[in-house]
């Protein structure tokens, strides 16, 4: 029984503001790749309505679910840091954003949504994703520009462009999938059509880590959900590299980033310089042993929350293996090692590893559910994805509707 339940047995009422909750949902996917300042008002909304509406039958079902069990040991363990770190206050509100945008989205969604409502909620994702390359579009045609594009050199509107990189390759394969078995020609068409803009669109914004995520989901893909022959080899693999050779050939900043990956490796190589983008991420390894091996710090229990920053710069000191300074890894299980230690680090594995165990028999949320763990667990490894707020929505956005689909397929099978 719900709290609206002790009051009316109206079900249109319920009906609405379920309805209400479902489109601001969609509404906050939408709004993912246009930053967090949006989404962080509607899920406020969203979680006074929840209330109203959730069922404690449903409530305490999800709280008893492994995935959620280990998000909230995950959070426990960022919390004991605390008692060994310096800087508290930090480390305070890096757990504020934890529980804000990535745990509750995660735990109010899983409850609330019905089989209904999955895919009108991926639409409001995909829908975002389109308005957002066509600003893309435009700000790379010299036509148009945001307040975050005028500052930065990337067709980026809104986001970092690592950030709106992994985004895009993830639209365009679960776009991709989708267009697979449409009946409708029609639809078919304008599928396939947005999936070769989207991936033109990756590579003009220059993420690397994109184009990464975007081929291994790729061969995935092929090797999972295609009969492995040549016409589907040619079909998943070799269009999308030509369009990627063709934005090398033709696009100066695409060769210029794709070319600086080259050189940031002869340079590692031939004179030890790792002041580069990829020259600084292979450093960050031996600085966060040097960090750890400090006397203060420890190889088990980290640095604890918040202290990475002051860390960072003291190691730059001692080490000299970069000059620039940094405050973070650029790497999440760097972070997750340095902030908690090892149980830390293996509860964030334990996390990716709780949502791929889930059994779904839905193709396309089975598809998701390997889609969006492939996307995290790559990306992580270049940035600190998970750390970004528009990310933790993404991330918990999708793992939710994993979880809302178990829930379904258990309550049929019962």
């Amino acid at each position: 029984m719900s709290i609206i339940d002790k009051f009316t047995s109206n079900n249109f009422i319920k009906e609405k503001i379920h309805l209400s909750i479902v489109f601001l949902i969609a509404l906050l996917a939408f709004s993912i790749p246009f930053g967090h300042q949006y989404g962080r008002k509607i899920i406020v909304v969203i979680f006074v309505l929840w209330i109203l509406v959730v069922k404690k039958e449903d409530f305490l079902k999800i709280l008893k679910h492994k995935y959620i069990l280990v998000f909230l040991l995950f959070i426990a363990i960022h919390y004991i840091s605390l008692f060994w770190s310096d800087h508290v206050k930090l480390g305070a509100h890096t757990l504020r954003v934890m529980w804000i945008y990535w745990f509750i989205p995660t735990f109010v969604f899983a409850t609330i949504i019905k089989k209904k409502d999955i895919k009108f909620i991926i639409l409001g994702f995909v829908g975002g994703m389109f308005v957002n390359e066509i600003i893309s579009y435009l700000i790379y045609f010299h036509l148009y520009e945001t307040a975050y594009s005028k500052i930065h050199y990337y067709p980026v509107g809104f986001l970092n462009h690592i950030t709106y990189s992994v985004l895009v390759a993830f639209s365009a394969i679960l776009i991709l999938y989708q267009a697979k078995d449409m009946k409708n020609i029609y639809f078919k068409s304008v599928y396939i059509i947005f999936f070769i803009t989207m991936t033109t669109n990756l590579v003009i914004s220059s993420g690397r880590t994109g184009y990464i995520v975007y081929f291994a989901s790729l061969i995935i893909m092929l090797f999972t959900y295609y009969k492995v022959s040549l016409k589907n080899f040619l079909q998943v693999l070799v269009f999308p590299t030509v369009i990627f050779i063709l934005g090398y050939k033709m696009d100066a900043s695409v060769q210029a980033r794709v070319n600086a990956s080259f050189s940031a490796v002869e340079k590692i190589r031939h004179t030890r310089d790792y002041d580069t983008s990829f020259g600084t991420r292979l450093a960050f390894y031996p600085m966060t042993y040097d960090i750890l091996n400090q006397p203060n710090n420890s190889f088990i229990f980290g640095v604890g929350i918040g202290d990475i920053p002051s860390e960072m710069i003291s190691s730059i000191d001692r080490t000299n293996i970069i000059k620039a300074n940094h405050t973070h890894t650029h790497n999440y299980y760097l972070e997750t090692y340095l902030n908690t230690g090892i149980l830390g680090l293996i509860l964030l594995l334990l996390l990716f590893y709780y949502i791929l165990a889930i059994k779904i028999k839905n193709k396309e949320v089975k598809f998701i559910q390997q889609l969006i763990v492939i996307n995290i667990m790559i990306a992580i490894l270049s940035d600190r994805i998970l750390d970004i707020t528009p990310t933790m929505f993404f991330f918990a956005f999708f793992t939710s509707i994993v979880l809302a689909q178990e829930r379904f397929e258990k309550e049929n099978l019962s």
